[in-house]
């Protein structure tokens, strides 16, 4: 029987909930590929999980924050000018905002207090702090470090 093995190029399906239940995504028609001992962006903390597995196993990881998107750091909250932001955007305590960084990027960032021209924003990742879990069910395996092909027993 075929396993997984450090390295192999898999195809998964997922569903990645938040410490309060809450699904954050998932990918259950068209299966990601990774691979494995390399952590993917949208599966933080998965490591090594999935050795050993079949075709067809799954695996539930718990993914503290620290793993995860890592601690809420109280030195990512800034105090910027209201100027920083397009003049007819909105900015509602409480909810996030996209807006251009100084190099032209995209960004996201929440809103803590809005006092005149001042607004308080908050940067880190929205799921910083939290844990997860993921639930993740191995669809296929392909050759190590190869975009194609089964792995030969």
């Amino acid at each position: 029987m075929q396993i997984v093995q450090l390295g192999d190029r898999v195809q998964v399906h997922y569903v990645k909930r938040l410490q309060n239940g809450t699904v954050a995504s998932s990918r259950k028609r068209a299966p990601l590929e990774l691979t494995v001992g390399i952590d993917h962006p949208r599966l933080p903390g998965l490591g090594l999980a999935l050795v050993g597995l079949a075709p067809g196993g799954s695996a539930t990881v718990r993914v503290p924050s620290e793993l995860a998107y890592g601690p809420s750091d109280p030195t990512r909250v800034h105090r910027w000018a209201r100027t920083r932001f397009p003049n007819d955007l909105r900015l509602p305590v409480g909810k996030w905002v996209r807006i251009a960084n100084r190099q032209g990027r995209r960004r996201l960032v929440r809103i803590v207090e809005v006092r005149g021209q001042m607004v308080v924003v908050d940067t880190n990742h929205p799921w910083a702090g939290q844990a997860l879990e993921l639930e993740v069910e191995l669809i296929g395996i392909q050759a190590p470090h190869t975009g194609s092909g089964l792995r030969q027993p």
